[in-house]
């Protein structure tokens, strides 16, 4: 099966859906804000009710709980919806860049599991904005490909150094 969460999937609504009403839930948005990694997340009420709403389109996927956590912790620090944005695009903004060229190496260097508390560190420099659907698939999909887009999209961007 394919999982899409841009905003013409169902999987994109629902999760659009419980990121608006987790702006309205404080508490909740606290408690996820705090959470230092996947597994915290895991641990919340919030997440459960996004596992509720979801479990069905995830049917035949494997692992998909520790990709939907993370994703479900990164978007509890969006403050703002930037449609049409990517987050590399958005790092390489800005001269210098808002994201280094040595930060964004060693974002592209790190697995899955220790890539959270780094994207929270890049979301707060960009002002708690981006592209939630974008985002959400690049952290289900996190590996080669997802990378390799990435400085596909980051690096020619950036500006030029001068000597």
């Amino acid at each position: 099966m394919n999982i899409d969460f841009s905003s013409k999937t169902s999987f994109g609504r629902e999760l659009i859906d419980w990121w608006a009403r987790l702006q309205d839930d404080r508490g909740a948005r606290a408690e996820l804000r705090r959470c230092k990694s996947v597994a915290d997340v895991a641990m919340t009420a919030a997440f459960a009710r996004l596992c509720h709403a979801m479990r069905d389109h995830f049917q035949d996927e494997r692992g998909w709980q520790d990709r939907l956590a993370a994703i479900a912790g990164l978007s509890s620090h969006l403050r703002t919806q930037m449609p049409g944005r990517t987050l590399p695009e958005r790092m390489a903004e800005g001269s210098p860049p808002t994201v280094s060229e040595l930060r964004f190496r060693r974002l592209l260097q790190r697995e899955r599991d220790d890539l959270y508390p780094a994207l929270v560190r890049v979301l707060r420099m960009l002002g708690y904005s981006a592209d939630l659907h974008s985002l959400a698939n690049d952290i289900y999909y996190w590996g080669d490909g997802v990378k390799k887009r990435w400085a596909y999209a980051y690096f020619p961007n950036i500006p030029a150094r001068t000597a």
